[in-house]
């Protein structure tokens, strides 16, 4: 579609695509940057890269708490469309190709796993099914190719209480307190949990909200006063931190670790210094963040997909290309699935756009309906 139009207006098109304008391209640099993380961490090559998970939550916190406080008047109906348009129809696409392509040949226990695990992730409760079936560390989940988007449950959670907050509570200094308790209460619970060795609490909204809550508050704390050079060497110094937490942390670190504070608090360090002359060491990660959402759905499957029919653990080479092809189908989802639905939501009318996210929300509750039943014959013998 690209490669049909007139150079330069194809290079246009790209560049409007991936390097879109009215955003801060550190911070898509900074998303970039968390998928790299995880997705090497997937690969076996990187041993502290979960920590791009924490880097997300803090910058959905951030992204979040702009459309909810910072927006006069508040329109529920707009929060909801939106978040449902940038979420739903990547995910579903993927859910339903991976199930096409796979469950017919699998054996009958992993196919009832599969699809259960499938159906909890479209009704955004994948969080909940991981906690009760499988460590996120552990050895057998790479049996699970929807595994992953516990992390989109957690947001979409989140989602939901931050739209509660912004519609119970029209001040914003009421809002500031409720943050302020989240914070804490959900950071009091996650000591609690690190201290009781409940690894569970990892995929948990609760052991979570304080990580979302840091992104938030950057919209009610007062600006950093720093001069130019400080800013730029504090920036620097936090990039620093969150690359030697993803090469230096284990798996003892992962929330609920006290020790994920500090890659949550280099992250929100870097959202507030949108000034820093240092913030161009991440821009070049830009067109990497643009595209993070649509990469983080598709790289777990695709490394799942490969060590069912490899029939061995894929590493080196054979990993390279098997990220390489996520790469791909990441890109085109971006292209094909992601931006045209975000697009379509932002320039069509309030009624289409009210009747698109009915249709999105009925295809998940059909596909979630038809995965669970499939789940439950594969359990039948």
């Amino acid at each position: 579609m690209l490669l049909s139009l007139a150079p330069e207006t194809w290079k246009t098109r790209l560049k409007a695509e991936f390097f879109p304008l009215n955003r801060r391209r550190d911070i898509d640099g900074l998303r970039g940057l968390a998928v790299l993380l995880v997705m090497i961490f997937h690969a076996g090559w990187l041993k502290g890269g979960f920590i791009g998970v924490d880097i997300f939550i803090v910058i959905s916190g951030y992204f979040m708490g702009r459309s909810a406080f910072m927006q006069h008047p508040f329109r529920p109906e707009r929060f909801v469309w939106r978040r449902l348009y940038r979420l739903v129809p990547a995910l579903l696409v993927m859910i339903v190709v991976v199930c096409a392509s796979m469950l017919w040949w699998v054996l009958q226990s992993d196919r009832a796993d599969i699809a259960q695990n499938g159906a909890y992730a479209l009704i955004y409760l994948s969080n909940i099914w991981a906690s009760h079936h499988v460590g996120y560390f552990e050895g057998q989940s790479i049996a699970y190719p929807f595994l992953h988007t516990w992390s989109l449950s957690l947001e979409m959670q989140f989602y939901v209480v931050i739209f509660l907050v912004a519609v119970l509570l029209p001040r914003l200094g009421n809002r500031r307190v409720v943050l302020y308790t989240l914070l804490g209460a959900s950071f009091l619970y996650s000591v609690f949990a690190s201290y009781r060795g409940d690894h569970a609490a990892y995929y948990s909204i609760f052991a979570r909200l304080w990580e979302f809550s840091l992104g938030t508050l950057i919209w009610v704390l007062p600006a950093l006063p720093q001069s130019l050079l400080l800013s730029g060497l504090c920036y620097a110094v936090a990039v620093a931190v969150l690359v030697l937490c993803g090469v230096f942390y284990d798996l003892t670190n992962a929330c609920p670790s006290l020790m994920a504070v500090l890659p949550c608090v280099a992250t929100m360090l870097i959202i507030m210094q949108p000034q820093a002359i240092t913030r161009r060491v991440l821009e070049p990660l830009a067109p990497v963040g643009v595209i993070s959402y649509s990469l983080y759905l598709w790289h777990w499957p695709a490394i799942v997909l490969a060590s069912y029919l490899l029939f061995f653990q894929v590493h080196g080479l054979t990993m390279a290309l098997v990220l390489c092809g996520a790469v791909v189908a990441g890109t085109l989802s971006y292209l094909f699935v992601e931006r045209p639905m975000l697009s379509y939501e932002n320039r069509a009318m309030p009624s289409a756009v009210r009747l698109g996210a009915g249709v999105m929300v009925g295809l998940c509750g059909v596909a979630a309906l038809a995965l669970a039943w499939l789940s439950f014959l594969s359990r039948v013998h």
